[in-house]
């Protein structure tokens, strides 16, 4: 049965703030106050500001208060230079996060002759939006240490920021609220899998792209106008663009059993430690087309692993299976086919065995002939330790080209796909059993940032992202070599033949639009903000229910 889902929400935001506020999901601001020896406020300077990434450029200059203030800046560092006649020229190198103004109040002093000051130290970071902000830079995205690699493990790191041990879906809480309140956004866009409200993730179940990251930040409490969707946390991310120097990097780890001890079952059952290797990689290039106008961006990362499992289960022992089947073909022959099938999947099991008492068995409680229990119950059933492997893969490449279109209007479009093989069941007796899940998935964005002056900015992002979680068996290997699942009520009895069957297939195909456009306009010392989020998602669902009549 297909049933598809639409979901439409619209989110219209309209903040009146101080100048010290923070902007958007993916941008952040340079502000400040000009003054003279004096304290005076200087009006009219001119504010030249220049990406030393891209080289872009723009000014402003400074209004009756004397201050000024460039929004929706690109993350990264920028050069900062004032001038006014009979002034020295100030010039000084600021750092811009996302979420966050940079506050640049300088002193210009009195000029003596052609000169300029530079100023190196590092500018502070103010916030002054409700909740807290924390950023993460390139560098502190990449040296923590994450297994796999997962990107959402910085958040574990923010202030409130709680790792989710008890269950249920979402990996951390954030003062004291539901795993399932955080919200994701990869340059503005929602990275969200709305089935069950957390953190999209591939076929690892890892949110890959560590390398592609220039900047993360969780903001906890966020109530202001632009977040207005989810009240736990929110954890945006800023990727990487091209700059006008070539940068690129290689990366590759591997673990393995050699590195690893042997599990506590697998050395009780005298079992060999069970075979394990994990490879992952990731390498990246950047840089110019056209130096100061066109610059691209690609990444590739992957995981190939295969990973140790323990499985104690309880089969039957040889005795008690022949005797079994030989009461079937006694007085049922036309089910022996069934039972020897399965009675085989439990026999050609490869493991570790050790005796296992049942107190189902016993003279008493069971009358099965050619079979008698010994004094102990453990002539019935065994232990099986096996070690099946689970192999995963996961590889994304990602693309960015960013493009100055004029002094006023820059774009950039960035393509990502995913593509994986999920092990979502392994089964403990025979590998055929097990399912294994192919979930690709792609993602589309497009942005265009236009100045309409000095104090007028508008950014608008368009995007169109699709994965598929689809979980099946193979089934017809299934159906080859058991086509049923057998499970036993009774807690001391047998483990189960091919238990997952029941399970598949299910799954869920995604597909999201989503339009976000933001828009600040300054006026004195006021920022008017206006911004437009519109998401739409197809939901097409492949789960299936069983129902009871009676």
């Amino acid at each position: 049965m297909l049933r598809i889902t639409v979901l439409i929400s619209l989110l219209l935001t309209l903040a009146l703030v101080p100048t010290a506020s923070a902007q958007s999901l993916v941008a952040g601001d340079i502000a400040g106050t000009v003054v003279d020896p004096a304290a005076a406020v200087v009006v009219d300077a001119t504010v030249a500001l220049k990406s030393l990434d891209t080289g872009v450029t723009q000014s402003a200059t400074t209004g009756n208060d004397g201050s000024y203030r460039f929004s929706l800046l690109k993350p990264g560092r920028y050069e900062l230079a004032i001038s006014h006649p009979g002034f020295a020229k100030l010039v000084r190198v600021v750092d811009v996060a996302v979420g966050q103004t940079t506050v640049i109040n300088l002193k210009l002093e009195i000029s003596k002759a052609q000169s300029t000051i530079e100023v190196t130290e590092t500018a502070p970071l103010i916030n002054t939006e409700p909740g807290g902000s924390t950023s993460f830079t390139e560098t502190e995205v990449q040296l923590l240490p994450s297994g796999g690699g997962d990107i959402t493990n910085i958040a574990f790191t923010a202030p409130g920021a709680v790792v989710n041990v008890t269950g249920g879906y979402g990996n951390f809480t954030v003062n004291g609220l539901p795993a399932t309140s955080n919200l994701f956004t990869v340059n503005g866009e929602n990275n969200m899998d709305p089935y069950f409200n957390i953190n999209n993730s591939g076929a690892t179940n890892l949110t890959l792209g560590n390398n592609e990251v220039q900047e993360a930040t969780v903001t906890t409490n966020p109530y202001a106008g632009e977040y207005g969707q989810l009240i736990g946390s929110q954890v945006s991310y800023v990727t990487k663009s091209g700059t006008n120097e070539y940068h690129g990097n290689a990366q590759y780890y591997w673990n393995g059993r050699y590195v690893n001890a042997n599990d506590f079952f697998t050395n009780a059952s005298s079992s060999p430690r069970p075979f394990s290797n994990a490879n992952q990689w990731a390498a990246a290039l950047g840089g110019p087309i056209i130096k100061n106008k066109t610059f691209f961006f690609v990444d590739t990362e992957g995981l190939r692993f295969i990973l140790p499992n323990v499985d104690v289960s309880t089969v039957p022992t040889p005795a008690f299976a022949a005797a079994v089947l030989a009461n079937i073909q006694a007085n049922q022959p036309n089910q022996l086919k069934a039972y020897q099938t399965m009675f085989n999947v439990w026999g050609n099991a490869k493991g570790g065995t050790s005796p296992h008492p049942m107190s189902a068995c016993n003279a008493a409680d069971l009358n099965l002939p050619g079979f008698t229990p010994n004094a102990n119950g453990d002539n019935c059933g065994e232990l099986l330790t096996t070690t099946p492997t689970s192999f995963a893969k996961e590889w994304i490449l990602a693309g960015r080209v960013d493009q100055k279109i004029t002094d006023k209007d820059n774009l950039f479009f960035r393509y990502r796909s995913d593509k994986g093989l999920q092990p979502t069941s392994l089964d403990a007796f025979d590998p055929r059993f097990d399912a294994n899940s192919n979930q690709p998935a792609w993602d589309a964005q497009a942005n265009e940032t236009h100045i309409f002056n000095p104090r007028s900015t508008n950014a608008f992002t368009a995007t169109v992202s699709h994965y598929v979680a689809q979980f099946a068996q193979n089934t017809a290997l299934v159906a080859s070599i058991f086509p049923y699942g057998t499970s036993f009520a009774a807690t001391a009895s047998f483990s189960g033949v091919n238990p997952a069957a029941a399970d598949f297939p299910q799954g869920r195909n995604i597909t999201q639009y989503q339009f976000i456009d933001d828009f600040t306009v300054i006026r004195g010392k006021h920022n008017f903000k206006v911004g437009e989020n519109f998401r739409r998602y197809d939901v097409s669902d492949h789960n299936f229910f069983f129902n009871t009549l009676e």
